[in-house]
């Protein structure tokens, strides 16, 4: 049996985002999401690997970056590692994840906890 990895509250969503790769958009359709990543349609432009900018487009008002690395590329789903984001996003996307949990008090504790791991090289 495979042991789970992920330390992070992931959370079943569905929201439309952007993947900016080589300077192109393309859109998709999230699936999970949490702090450290998330899951996602495939492309055929992903590459594991590769570096990546994902735009959330919540609102005409409420929108935000995250810079990412893809580090699992089939041709059923992506998922991306986030590497950077400025303090901004870290709040919009910390309050997506918190409306979304079932403990969302939990997030906080995430928050609050020091990272052991320090994702894919």
């Amino acid at each position: 049996m495979v042991q789970e990895r992920r330390t992070n509250t992931r959370i079943s969503a569905m929201f439309d985002v952007q993947i900016i790769v080589d300077k192109q958009d393309i859109p998709v359709k999230t699936w999970n999401l949490s702090l450290r990543g998330m899951e996602c349609a495939t492309d055929s432009r992903f590459h594991e690997g590769k570096t990546c900018t994902v735009q959330f487009i919540l609102s005409p008002e409420v929108q935000f970056r995250v810079k990412g690395k893809f580090v699992r590329v089939s041709p059923r789903e992506t998922g991306i590692y986030f590497k950077t984001m400025d303090e901004n996003s870290f709040f919009h996307l910390k309050r997506l994840v918190q409306y979304n949990a079932q403990d969302p008090d939990m997030i906080d504790d995430e928050c609050a906890a020091p990272f052991h791991r320090h994702g894919p090289k």
